[in-house]
């Protein structure tokens, strides 16, 4: 195989890639308006018929964070995270993850057993010091503690505390069990959702449809994710030791992380309407008369910052899908995080570490260019032998493969780098699909956001120019039909049309590396040329 076919399986292959990508893209069906209702499962979060009330609702500011928790029952209905915007110059916007206004979208925490606060309807409705707390300047943390005590005589305080700088907020039960008998409690944690789409998706890259859904942790596994409709088909019934459960979508997870010492049940189910629950189930914990004991769990409600979530939980990490490249994916979204630690920029970042790999795979790939120099100096030779057996096709082969030998040129020796080079342009497009830093990144002038398509088409035209001029210095093959030959003269013309709907970071990686691959092409060729012929090799006769 010489090095146009090698380019154009590279081609293909990426073009059948992004098709594929392109096909996948389609848009779920749209469910209907829901109650704000937990589904009743195993062991069921007995929530209100009625929708949360502004009212009455406690508000918590912390530094990254605007969070609304119902006293009935303590869950929290809404969070709003200060520092993404829903569109790039609408600072007022911001995400908002949990809601109960026009969607519903909650975490939901319980207790249940004898005279627990959430066994019956309505649920207990918690005391509290304030009806709002905010993290102040100079504090590291803030603890917003809730209280209810049942006739019994036993105390429940509910308290959540959020940490300056952390999307994790930790959540703990205390029990003071002050009646005259024993009791028994299980903890439930549960998240749940309708199925609308969340507003962010319509600004996604063309050819890949993000995903919304249910993650979690099955037993000897960090993660799986199942979508809406196969959850409706087969619902998620496991125990495991720890793990974690959670809600899935563009850039931003909700997940509830029990003790990983724990043994867990988790359980899952989707209602007519749609709305959707994933849950898990703590061992069942005895509180003696006259003792006290404590029940906790964690809840990550934000972006997916790769950073926070390997500290979560083992595996929550991996929520950040970087799909079956990920052994590559990894290793370039942290190498482009250092990068953007002294560089302050994405678009910079992204250059080097296409320098980087260019550097890495440069052995190779000037093996490749060698391969390329060393066959566009055999091009009158290989032209002569196509005027001589050109209507055999056979026979051609057969002198072709005669004069390679002879010369000790190597038709294969193009192939490899490029195909090396299809999992890294795979990886980096999930990267930059996933990284919720490119979300709104500028690069400089008319780029503002790294994370959807060029609104001038600038760089997918000069990524264009660049296949182009690579094109041109590849050598050309005589043994390729007219029918090949201009199917390759088309390929630039075909990238360029997939690239103007792509992310504006894969198509500067895409443009930095073809640039970088022209110079070293160049560089490599002019050695060749500029060096003695070798001898050639003899032919050892039988």
């Amino acid at each position: 195989m010489e090095s146009m076919r090698g380019f154009f399986i590279l081609g293909l292959a990426v073009c059948t890639f992004l098709l594929y990508q392109a096909w996948q893209k389609d848009y779920g069906p749209q469910p209907s308006q829901q109650e704000s209702v937990a589904e009743q499962g195993d062991v069921a979060v007995a929530s209100n018929n009625t929708a949360a009330s502004s009212d009455n609702l406690i508000t918590v500011e912390t530094d990254l964070v605007s969070y609304r928790i119902e006293p009935n029952g303590g869950d929290i209905v809404y969070a709003e995270l200060k520092q993404y915007n829903v569109e790039l110059d609408k600072a007022d916007n911001k995400v908002v993850l949990f809601d109960y206004r026009d969607r519903m979208y909650q975490a939901k925490s319980a207790l249940l057993g004898q005279g627990a606060p959430d066994n019956q309807l309505p649920r207990a409705s918690y005391s509290t010091e304030k009806e709002s707390y905010t993290l102040a300047d100079g504090e590291d943390s803030l603890t917003v503690p809730l209280s209810w005590t049942n006739s019994a005589g036993v105390t429940f305080k509910k308290s959540f505390t959020f940490t300056r700088g952390q999307y994790l907020i930790n959540m703990v039960y205390s029990i003071d069990n002050q009646s005259a008998n024993d009791r028994t409690y299980n903890f439930v944690a549960e998240l749940a959702r309708d199925q609308k789409p969340t507003g962010l998706e319509e600004k996604s890259s063309f050819g890949m449809k993000p995903f919304m859904g249910v993650a979690y942790s099955p037993e000897e596994q960090q993660y799986e994710k199942v979508d809406f409709e196969e959850l409706e088909e087969e619902p998620i019934k496991t125990s495991r030791q720890g793990g974690w459960v959670g809600f899935l979508q563009h850039y931003f997870i909700a997940a509830w992380i029990p003790p990983q010492d724990q043994q867990i049940n988790i359980t899952s189910s989707v209602k007519p309407n749609k709305d959707t629950t994933i849950r898990f189930v703590q061992p069942t914990v005895s509180v003696p008369a006259g003792q006290a004991k404590t029940i906790n769990a964690d809840l990550y409600v934000g972006p997916k910052d790769l950073e926070q979530l390997e500290a979560a939980a083992p595996g929550l990490d991996k929520s950040l899908d970087l799909s079956w490249v990920w052994w590559i994916g990894l290793p370039l979204y942290k190498l482009m995080q250092f990068f953007h630690s002294f560089l302050a920029n994405w678009g910079l970042a992204i250059i080097l570490v296409t320098i980087v790999i260019k550097t890495l795979l440069y052995p190779l790939s000037a093996a490749q260019y060698r391969s390329m120099a060393n066959m566009r100096k055999l091009q009158p030779k290989m032209q002569r032998l196509k005027e001589r057996y050109g209507d055999d096709k056979q026979r051609m082969q057969q002198e072709m493969m005669k004069m390679y030998k002879e010369e000790g040129a190597n038709p294969f020796g193009g192939c490899l780098p490029m195909l090396l080079q299809f999992p890294i342009f795979i990886a980096l497009y999930y990267v930059l699909f996933e990284a919720v830093e490119l979300r709104h990144a500028p690069f400089f002038g008319w780029i503002q956001d790294l994370s959807v398509a060029d609104p001038y088409f600038v760089l997918p035209l000069l990524m264009g120019g660049s296949m182009w001029l690579m094109q041109r210095l590849q050598p050309k093959s005589p043994t390729m039909d007219q029918m090949q030959q201009k199917i390759m003269s088309y390929l630039p013309v075909v990238f360029t049309v997939f690239m103007l709907f792509f992310p504006a970071g894969l198509v500067l990686y895409w443009l930095c590396n073809n640039l970088i691959s022209v110079a070293q092409q160049q560089y490599v060729t002019k050695k060749v040329e500029n060096a003695p012929d070798k001898p050639k090799k003899a032919i050892k006769k039988k």
